[in-house]
């Protein structure tokens, strides 16, 4: 016979007094509404955080999913695949470490989606991140250089190394020096080994050695791998799925045609 049970729910199952049973609820945190999972949808107790934006920077804590403004073909499949990241977290970051390499020109949103992904990420996920510019990056990187070893001391990057999510904003702004270079690899390959996901935003477009090279110098300095190297290019493409934010036709037409894509990564997003 089905009834009432010691908790007050029927069918023997005891009704969530939190979101009522439909596994959502609606969090207000600095005056701004969030929609995230109730505890009883994941099994676990309930995440409290004090605020998921607070690895964002106050500047950028204003960009939501909600507000962002795809105004062109390119933005719309951004901020579709952002989305859908978002909604796949739990398989695609937690899982597998997959993360999203943001690219295109000055103004185009690619910060506003970076930081939309962890606010909402936060909100929903109970993540816990670590958001960087990348000049930013390089200097944390130069004050923790030990000059005596020639080596740098990742105790003040530690943070950086185990966020379960990191956001680096801006790569490639500042040319490196050698021992930076390798510095930030070693940070992003060990996140990728780890499997902890990354989302990193770039003005640098994303083209092959081959067309880099085909290129005269001035535009070869557009080019993400000239600013980062094709070591640090080749990683990125096994960490990430790379997300354009421009028109074919808002890019140079007189460049030659880009080289592969990250095809494995895009179809491991696309599968449902």
């Amino acid at each position: 016979m089905t009834g009432t049970d010691a908790t007050g729910a029927t069918g023997g199952r005891a009704a969530c007094g939190r979101c009522g049973g439909i596994g959502f609820v609606h969090e207000a945190i600095r005056g701004r509404e969030y929609v995230r999972r109730c505890a009883c949808a994941r099994g676990q107790a309930a995440i409290h955080p004090a605020d998921p934006l607070d690895a964002i920077p106050f500047v950028h804590r204003h960009c939501t999913l909600g507000n962002f403004e795809p105004r062109t073909e390119a933005l719309r499949a951004a901020y579709a695949r952002a989305l859908e990241y978002c909604a796949r977290y739990a398989q695609l970051g937690r899982a597998d470490g997959l993360g999203l390499v943001f690219w295109g020109a000055r103004g185009t949103g690619k910060t506003h989606l970076a930081a939309a992904v962890m606010a909402e990420l936060a909100a929903n996920e109970g993540v816990r991140g670590q958001f960087w510019h990348f000049g930013a990056l390089l200097g944390e990187i130069a004050r923790s250089y030990d000059q005596g070893s020639r080596v740098a001391l990742l105790g003040p990057l530690d943070a950086v190394l185990t966020a379960e999510l990191l956001v680096l904003d801006d790569l490639g702004a500042r040319k490196m020096t050698d021992w930076a270079a390798d510095t930030l690899f070693d940070i992003l390959n060990s996140r990728y080994g780890a499997r902890r996901p990354t989302v990193i935003t770039t003005p640098f477009e994303d083209v092959d050695r081959e067309t880099a090279l085909a290129a005269d110098s001035r535009r070869r300095e557009e080019f993400l791998i000239e600013r980062i190297g094709q070591r640090l290019r080749s990683r990125l493409l096994e960490m990430c799925v790379f997300v354009p934010m421009q028109d074919t036709r808002e890019r140079n037409a007189r460049r030659p045609a880009p080289g592969p894509s990250t095809l494995g990564a895009i179809r491991r997003l696309e599968r449902g």
